[in-house]
């Protein structure tokens, strides 16, 4: 027989102790002139202290305790012991079979009737024990049944307690599992919303740094042969810095505790006319082809963002007298974005690792859409985008 072992914890071995001491003192107290004239009454004192130091190793191996302590006390029964301190030991390796049992993982079951046979076996041996005509002191058979149901009881009380230990673990265990998974979602929702604020960021002061940029260039370049035209510039250049503090303020409004007062819409489809202006007002000859449609804010953002960034990219790396075409279009059940130049290109510096080009990319992959960009056969840049729109948001 398979028996299951625990390891004994050096901090219960006081407690380990006084029960055994305590079980070896009743059975050596219940000596009575009924014990059979031949057994010296001194035996009892060693058989005592054997079932004490048996239950020293109950929490280690219970069921080997619980078949070790039930022959001495039929054994007591049989000779005429008092009934209730011959059990005593074998009703404590019981409650200790039920309390201490260890199952294997994934025969809860096969072990409990394990257990639950042994512990009849030994009611059952206690029992007749007590019952047998030829005992020394024979009792009626409910007194004898009620010696067996005691052992049984033992058993069923330490396995309720035992059971219901583990149902506290296991709730326990579920609510740290619990508590530790929100922790994890809390700490992926701060790295998600700090990535998508330093997206947002990157994208809008990127545009507008650039933008800034060409037309201080084309301001310095008119200084000279065309001063009329400063002004216009340096008027661009100042709505472009406020457009740059509006947006930069809105996508920093959810770090502070009025953040929902200071939300204002976010750009979309409907405001790409208005970038292409701004960069044409600043040199940039740019071609805008847009279909009319209507698109979910989340979709109609990412459009914006991508072709933003797609004409920054341009202003950065396209030189002097490049130009631009953006071409947005519904095939579909998808938003086609394609952005395209005729300037020098990024050459090297445009790899697939670039905070722009990989913002761009999440941007579409976060609607299940892809984004292709690289150098134009014929000179340039180009990127192009597919964003699938939901049929409900279709015009």
């Amino acid at each position: 027989m398979m028996v299951a072992v625990r390891a004994w914890r050096p901090g219960r071995w006081p407690v380990d102790v006084a029960v055994s001491v305590a079980v070896a003192l009743e059975t050596a107290a219940g000596t009575e002139d009924k014990v059979a004239a031949w057994l010296p009454h001194v035996v009892i004192v060693p058989l005592a202290l054997g079932q004490g130091l048996l239950l020293l190793a109950r929490r280690r191996a219970p069921l080997a305790v619980l078949a070790a302590t039930t022959p001495p006390a039929v054994f007591m029964l049989a000779v005429g012991y008092p009934a209730l301190a011959a059990i005593f030991a074998t009703g404590c390796a019981a409650y200790a079979l039920g309390r201490h049992g260890r199952r294997a993982q994934g025969a809860e079951l096969a072990g409990t009737l394990r257990d639950a046979g042994a512990v009849v076996l030994a009611a059952v041996a206690v029992g007749v024990a007590d019952a047998a005509p030829g005992a020394r002191n024979p009792t009626g058979p409910l007194e004898s049944f009620s010696l067996g149901a005691l052992i049984a009881a033992s058993w069923v009380l330490g396995y309720a307690i035992r059971t219901r230990r583990d149902y506290v673990a296991e709730l326990r265990d579920r609510a740290a599992r619990l508590e530790a998974e929100e922790g994890e979602r809390a700490a992926r929702a701060v790295v998600d919303e700090r990535l998508r604020i330093a997206r947002e960021l990157h994208d809008v002061i990127g545009h507008s740094i650039s933008l800034i940029a060409i037309q201080s260039e084309a301001a310095a370049r008119s200084a000279r042969s065309n001063p009329d035209a400063v002004p216009a510039f340096l008027s661009g250049i100042s709505a472009a810095s406020r457009q740059a503090l509006a947006e930069m303020r809105g996508v920093l409004a959810v770090l502070r505790p009025d953040a929902e007062a200071q939300l204002g819409p976010q750009p979309g489809l409907g405001r790409v006319d208005e970038l292409v202006a701004g960069l044409r007002a600043g040199g940039l000859e740019t071609r805008l082809d847009v279909e009319p449609m209507r698109l979910p804010p989340g979709i109609g953002l990412a459009v914006y963002r991508i072709v933003q960034e797609s004409l920054t990219n341009v202003i950065k790396h396209g030189g002097t007298g490049a130009k631009a075409c953006v071409t947005i279009i519904r095939n579909g059940g998808t938003v086609r974005v394609s952005v395209h130049d005729d300037g020098a290109g990024p050459g090297g510096r445009a790899l697939s690792t670039a905070h722009g080009i990989v913002g761009m990319r999440e941007r579409a992959a976060a609607y299940g859409g892809t984004l292709r960009t690289g150098a134009r056969p014929g000179g340039g840049f180009e990127v192009e985008a597919a964003i699938p729109v939901p049929d409900q948001e279709a015009p």
